[in-house]
């Protein structure tokens, strides 16, 4: 049987980074590039840290980070202090499609192999760059670890429990999000490159890619005058809460409440079983949550909810409530150990969980596709390799002349436009997923069409920040921070006139993604089968909670659910206390990453072949990428990864201290900053930051502390000296005297991300002027491309505002059809 073709089959990639970066290799190699992994003699040193196969005697050939996100690669040794091994390097960039590397900015460059004498060398070379904060600005050359890059990203400040510190995920989370963005923007410079011949520098900044994380937090402040903070189990609707996490008979689960079209009938079903068991709360049992507006409720209404739901949940099990999840669609979602996710029925039907040979250990179930792709699936079971296991390729190797760089089409100037210039994409997606995946191609000069409805509108326009605290379909910021750039056409695809319409956007398009549950597309004959019989070479992406197949593939939710479902709420929390949520819809930004990934990768088989295919993206699948160490280690010996608070693995002290508020935090406070809160990240992430911050904050010099093992007996004693000290100071004073010899930074809120000097330098936040909601700013891009940089090509639309131009000048529709359209509100245009 012949090998099955591969998305990136042919490309040949560069991977010189150490473990901050490791993760965008991997994927390029599932999508079927050859990846050389360089290592220094002795091994990569990220490969000394994290888990373990075996936890008592760690080796750097089991250790699980190592094999998780080094699958598929091919490892040479390359001393890059040698000059013979550089010669050797740059005759593998002769011939290499990409480089990848992550080490701190201006390392390379004092070896002589900066991205500038790599591009001499070969002109078509995308060079990719993943930093903590990006390669250049103020914070370029600091020292940093997961915990403090996470402390400027706002993501901290919105987690964790209102009376301690903010908190981490117990999981290293920012430079896999850095890798995984890393992978959609190289190959967005690898499709320009083949194109053009022109290469050019990717600068991937991990806090750009953390604070994109934010969901719709970023603009509170702006929008409607307050910010938002951290509280623990419960998520909050004006200015009363409700509990998001919640205890059950054997664990934990997580329940949303909401009301309207979307959440109403949950609530009516989930009030009605609490009535019929006889704990429903009479203020929360007679009302219509169909037309109730939350917003507008007293406290008490949620404090009754907040009854009902817990007493419900204390007399059922996760598999029960989960159950009743699936079958009356309730927006409720069991809290998962990576032991539930192994016992998962609905990935064991998709065959998530692929036999991986490791050797001595024999064969190991690892967390396998995060997307399918029909027509170039992802090869998932090839093992790590040992350090040089391929050297004696490398040597053997014949050398190869310089790749030619390849003429520029005569209807395309490298000069000018965007990667995506000309590229058609039919967006019918909503929410999270799918409308940020359209995002990229939009950033990137796609023209997106967006097909929406005021009868059954995006959940996002329904949600806040709304100006002046007023709802409106036209007035939602955390719309238009995902949408931005798009155009939209009113279009009602219930009746039939509406999907002949569709039809002729499915055959103008060279991209449609979609994020229905599975049948409703099907139900319209409008799926994959029926749009490929008439756009045979169109990519097609569908995303949803749990993928197109499989006994809970209507499971019905959205990423905060999700977010519990794949254990990051059982990895975040203090280990004496109930486990927590991560601000926002977490899993949304993880799977949008992955999904944009397959797309890209799919179009470039396109180009190449003109063959189209369908993508199938499960957000949980995708999501579970990020704990794959952890999920191995369940596999090889029964471990459960749980919540450790802020601590480390490995790093000591390791942890978020308090700390004087800035004078800009006080005024975030209502009540004048009598309340206000200043806290600053600090971790070492070695016996000599250890050395050095002793150093420079006067902290005991005790020998038994000297290793981190000796640091681990006496951590809660260091953390209190620590904290002793920062308590007087300033986060950003900390941080100037500490750094680069300290990992730390101060934790920064929303506002102040918008002040913040890094951020600033990179121009992240986009000024545009809504023609409803006026000026704001929208996120931007987490990467910088140096030729063709991506950008927010304008404000987000209000609902059907091209209907009439896309209908008549783009679909060919004549005005009397239209006005006909327009007249039945089958068409429509607001705002």
């Amino acid at each position: 049987m012949s090998a099955a073709v591969t998305a990136l089959a042919g490309y040949s990639v560069l991977d010189l980074t150490v473990e901050r970066g490791w993760l965008c290799g991997r994927l390029l190699a599932d999508l079927g590039a050859a990846v050389i992994k360089v290592e220094p003699p002795g091994g990569d040193p990220g490969r000394t840290k994290g888990l373990f196969a075996d936890p008592v005697r760690p080796d750097i050939e089991e250790n699980l980070s190592w094999w998780f996100q080094n699958r598929g690669k091919s490892s040479v040794v390359l001393d890059l202090d040698d000059p013979a091994d550089r010669a050797r390097l740059l005759g593998l960039v002769d011939d290499a499609d990409i480089v990848i590397e992550s080490f701190a900015p201006g390392w390379l460059d004092a070896r002589g192999i900066g991205r500038e004498a790599l591009l001499a060398r070969n002109p078509a070379l995308v060079v990719t760059s993943i930093s903590p904060f990006g390669g250049t600005g103020p914070y370029a050359a600091w020292s940093a670890t997961d915990i403090t890059v996470a402390a400027t990203t706002g993501e901290l400040w919105l987690t964790g429990d209102v009376d301690r510190p903010p908190l981490r995920v117990s999981s290293d989370q920012l430079f896999l999000h850095a890798g995984a963005e890393a992978a959609v923007h190289t190959l967005v410079a690898l499709w320009h490159a083949q194109r053009t011949g022109s290469g050019q520098h990717v600068d991937v900044s991990a806090q750009l890619a953390g604070v994109k994380c934010l969901m719709n937090a970023q603009a509170f402040h702006v929008v409607e005058g307050y910010e938002l903070f951290r509280s623990g189990p419960l998520t909050g609707s004006g200015k009363s809460s409700y509990r998001v996490i919640n205890e059950c008979s054997d664990g934990f689960v997580a329940a949303l409440v909401a009301a309207g079209p979307i959440g109403g009938p949950m609530m009516r079903y989930m009030m009605d079983w609490a009535d019929a068991e006889g704990v429903a709360h009479p203020l929360a049992r007679d009302r219509d949550y169909g037309t109730l507006n939350f917003k507008d409720e007293p406290d008490e209404l949620f404090a009754a909810v907040r009854d009902t739901f817990s007493a419900l949940f204390a007399r059922h099990t996760k598999s029960e409530l989960y159950r009743a999840a699936l079958e009356h669609l309730l927006l409720v979602a069991p809290l998962y150990t990576v032991a539930d996710i192994r016992a998962d029925e609905q990935l064991d039907f998709r065959q998530y969980f692929v036999d991986v040979d490791q050797g001595e250990r024999g064969r190991v179930a690892w967390a396998g596709p995060w997307a399918h792709l029909s027509a170039t699936p992802l090869t998932t079971t090839r093992r790590a390799p040992h350090v040089g296991e391929h050297d004696a390729e490398l040597e053997s190797r014949p050398p190869r002349a310089r790749r030619a760089t390849v003429p520029a089409p005569e209807d395309h100037n490298p000069a000018a436009g965007a990667p995506f210039d000309g590229l058609h994409v039919l967006d019918l997606s909503w929410v999270g997923v799918g409308p940020m995946t359209a995002g990229y191609l939009a950033s990137y000069g796609a023209t997106v069409i967006k097909i929406e409805s005021s009868k059954r509108p995006d959940v996002l326009r329904l949600n806040p920040p709304f100006r002046d605290g007023m709802p409106g379909l036209n007035n939602s910021h955390f719309y238009g921070d995902f949408n931005a750039g798009k155009m939209s056409v009113g279009l009602d695809l219930t009746d039939p006139r509406g999907r002949d319409v569709a039809w002729r956007a499915i055959e103008w398009a060279d991209v449609i993604l979609e994020s229905f549950t599975p049948k409703a597309l099907a139900g319209w004959d409008m799926d994959y089968p029926h749009i490929r019989a008439r756009n045979p070479s169109v990519v097609m992406l569908s995303t949803c909670m749990q993928g197109q197949t499989g006994p809970r593939r209507l499971y019905r939710g959205f990423g905060n659910l999700m977010a519990g479902l794949a254990g990051f709420y059982e990895l975040t929390g203090w280990p004496d206390r109930t486990p927590i949520m991560i601000y926002g819809a977490y899993t949304d930004f993880i799977s949008q990453r992955f999904a944009a990934t397959a797309l890209l990768a799919a179009l470039d088989h396109r180009r190449r072949t003109g063959e189209g295919q369908y993508i199938d993206v499960a957000q949980l699948e995708a999501s579970l990428q990020f704990l794959g160490p952890e999920l191995l280690a369940y596999e090889l010996d029964g471990r459960v990864a749980t919540r450790a608070g802020n601590r480390h693995t490995d790093l000591v002290p390791h942890g978020v201290f308090p700390c004087l508020a800035e004078p800009e935090r006080a005024r975030c406070y209502p009540d004048g900053g009598s309340g206000a809160e200043g806290w600053v990240a600090i971790s070492c992430a070695d016996d000599e930051q250890w050395r050095s911050l002793v150093d420079l904050t006067g902290l005991p010099d005790e020998d038994r502390w000297a290793t981190a093992a000796g640091r681990r007996a006496d951590e809660e004693h260091i953390e209190t000296l620590l904290a002793s000290w920062t308590a007087s100071r300033r986060g950003r004073d900390i941080a100037a005297q500490l750094q680069p010899r300290v990992a730390c930074a101060p934790v920064l809120g929303v506002p102040e991300l918008h002040t913040d000097p890094q951020i600033l330098h990179r121009g992240y936040w986009i000024p545009t002027d809504h023609p409803v909601y006026g000026p704001v700013p929208y996120s931007g891009m987490q990467a910088s491309l140096s030729r063709t940089p991506g950008t927010v090509p304008g404000p987000a639309p209000c609902l059907g505002e091209h209907t009439w131009y896309v209908l008549e000048s783009i679909l060919g529709i004549d005005s009397d059809t239209i006005s006909a359209l327009l007249v039945d509100e089958v068409a429509e245009i607001t705002g």
